[in-house]
């Protein structure tokens, strides 16, 4: 855990550093969602009244944003000329969609998941948590283009090597299910390099479904993937040679019994991959420079909605490697290997019964 800062003065720098960010996250969550930086990329450089004509959008509050977004040190500004363009090292993160430094994902979900604060302060007081339906749309699409990102990059060309088994049950036509799919990204990344396997998502939200079901149509994949509404904690019909979930255990309400539903859906020769955060036993000990995040995320929307359900309210640092083997051993899963690879973010297991 960081030290705090014993000068008054330093600290107050701290403070202010931190609004800073806060506030150049959200005045780049302004320009993802309005497509500013894409436009400035493509058209660019721009002035105000050019992107204005462009984009449709008003020019006065263009013009803030440009002044705004290039003091955070995100577009070049040219003084002279006023006009501003996209630095050619910022694009991979700015204008790259799906790509592997695209950060468009975060900008929205972070300044969305903020909404619910009266939610939160009321929760603080009164226990409970924050209900799924107090997070608006850019929360979920933030979500989504994360996980988008993650699993075109990492799923298939990384992590996939470290599972061999995995490859040879699916590679020799094997079924997979995918539990808390979500629109199901990482299922049609597996169904695309897998096309002789069967591929099977659940997820509670309906309009996780039909995202998923869309999204199956567009990668063309639709005829080996069949995405259905499940609570998968209370079970689902079938065993399957792979079950997966992603970023999903911590967050439930009653994680035990999800692994053990999840142990009735595995066959006995099957393979359970299970990702979530990393994080260490004790809270105090999670460092780096996503650490204040899995804190923030935790209190804002992963421990509050398990909490919400009368869950256990694990949070964003709840399943660390030990509670994953406890977990595991309790619902009949007789070994968990953590697979070695590095994100800054999951630690991924291969379990098998």
């Amino acid at each position: 855990m960081t030290a705090p800062n014993q000068d008054p003065m330093a600290f107050v720098g701290q403070i202010i550093g931190h609004a800073t960010g806060m506030m150049a996250i959200r005045l780049c969550a302004i320009g993802d969602h309005l497509d500013l930086f894409k436009t400035i990329a493509e058209k660019g450089p721009l002035t105000s009244a050019e992107l204005a004509a462009h984009t449709g959008l008003n020019e006065r509050y263009l013009r803030e944003w440009i002044y705004g977004i290039s003091l955070a040190g995100y577009l070049d500004f040219d003084k002279a000329t006023r006009k501003v363009s996209v630095p050619e090292a910022h694009q991979p993160a700015l204008v790259d969609v799906g790509g592997p430094l695209y950060q468009g994902g975060l900008f929205r979900m972070f300044n969305a998941i903020l909404d619910p604060y009266q939610d939160l302060l009321r929760a603080f007081r009164e226990g409970g948590g924050i209900d799924y339906s107090r997070y608006n749309a850019d929360f979920w699409e933030g979500l989504e283009h994360n996980t988008c990102v993650r699993y075109k990059n990492n799923l298939v060309s990384q992590w996939l090597p470290e599972m061999p088994e995995v490859v040879a049950k699916l590679d020799a036509g094997g079924s997979f299910a995918d539990f808390g799919c979500g629109a199901g990204r990482s299922t049609i990344e597996l169904a695309q390099r897998f096309p002789g396997a069967s591929f099977h998502g659940f997820d509670i939200f309906p309009d996780n479904i039909d995202k998923a079901r869309a999204n199956a149509r567009e990668a063309g994949v639709a005829d080996r993937t069949r995405f259905e509404i499940a609570d998968f904690a209370k079970g689902v019909d079938g065993q399957f040679d792979v079950v997966a979930t992603f970023d999903v255990i911590h967050d439930m309400a009653d994680p035990r019994g999800g692994i053990r539903a999840l142990r009735r859906a595995v066959k006995d020769d099957g393979i359970y991959v299970l990702m979530d955060i990393d994080c260490t036993d004790d809270p105090a000990d999670n460092s780096g420079p996503l650490a204040v995040f899995k804190l923030g995320a935790s209190l804002h929307f992963c421990m509050t909605t398990s909490l919400a359900q009368g869950g256990d309210g694990l949070g964003t640092v709840g399943l660390p490697e030990s509670r994953v083997r406890e977990f595991c051993a309790a619902a009949g899963f007789a070994s968990v290997r953590r697979l070695a690879i590095e994100h800054p973010l999951n630690a991924l297991y291969e379990i098998r019964p």
